[in-house]
Parts: C-alpha cells; structure tokens; sequence
C-alpha cells in the first residue's frame, strides 16, 4: 500500500514539476519572441533615407509644394548622416516632421505608404489606396496626433469606424 501511495504521489508530482520548469522557459521564450517582433514593427516603420527620396521623386512628379520637397530632402540628409546635423538648430520637431510624412506618404503614395499600409487589415489597406487624399485631407490639420483623434476625424470626414480605427492605430505606430 505504501509503494502505491509513492507511485501515485510521484506520478502526480512529475507533470508539477514539469510544468513548474517549463513555465518560466515558455515564459521567457514569449518575451523574447515579443520583443523581437516589437523591435522589427518599429525598425521597419520608422522612415529611411531611401524611403523619404522614393517620397520626393513621387511629390516632384505629382508637382507638390516645392518648400515641402525640400525640408523633405533635408530630412533625408539629416537621416544618411545624423552626426553632421546633430548641431543644426531644427525649426521643426522629429514629431511634426513624421506627420508631415505620413500625410505626404498617403496623398502620394510610395514605398513607405506601402510600409503603412501593410500593418493594416487587407480592407483598411484597400481603403487607403483607393481614397489615401480623403485621409491625408482628414487627419492633416488634426493638432494632438493620438489614434482616437485621427480616428475620430477620419470618421468626420466619412471614413468608415471600423477602417478609421485600424488606419489610427497604423499611423500611431508610423508617428511615435
């Protein structure tokens, strides 16, 4: 009677301790997992020299503001070598400068709207191609970028909820 009870308290302790020790590897494992998907979104989102001259050459063709072309152009030599610039007394913020971005990238389209475009679901991503004027328009005059605002004037302006929403939250992701 004795073995019995050991062999069942041995048998009810082996998965215990199992699951003891494979929890905490599982969860260090998910953390890393996570953090390395965190850490490709913001690589892959954050504009690169390249992606902002594919933006210029599409705003020069489509004949857009020539002054925004050429902060634009600055922006792109500020992000090839950062540490010439780091002196320069900038008259516009990394923040205001994104947005001008994100709005140029939507009315004119590009690699890094495609970027964009890609972190949402395959129905907001068809909107924001066939209407990426209508959005720049709603969201370019919005002052505290958050996504229920952005949200919030997309709906304004008769965007969808549901595809405002997932535009928001891309853009939040773009912009921060």
């Amino acid at each position: 009677m004795k073995k019995k009870c050991i062999r069942v308290a041995a048998a009810a302790a082996l998965p215990a301790v199992a699951v003891g020790a494979a929890a905490p590897l599982a969860q260090a494992a998910e953390v890393q997992r996570q953090q390395a998907a965190g850490a490709v979104v913001e690589e892959s989102l954050r504009p690169t020299a390249a992606d902002v001259r594919d933006l210029v050459a599409r705003m020069r063709k489509d004949g857009a503001d020539p002054a925004l072309v050429a902060e634009f152009e600055r922006y792109a030599e500020r992000l090839e070598n950062p540490d010439a610039h780091q002196r320069i007394k900038r008259a516009l913020g990394m923040g205001t400068i994104v947005r001008k971005l994100v709005v140029a990238g939507l009315r004119h389209g590009g690699v890094w709207a495609g970027k964009i475009i890609g972190k949402v679901s395959k129905k907001s991503g068809a909107f924001i191609s066939r209407n990426g004027n209508k959005i720049a328009d709603a969201i370019e005059d919005v002052e505290g970028w958050s996504e229920t605002a952005l949200t919030v004037a997309m709906v304004r302006a008769g965007i969808p909820t549901d595809v405002a929403h997932d535009i928001a939250r891309a853009i939040m992701l773009v912009a921060l």
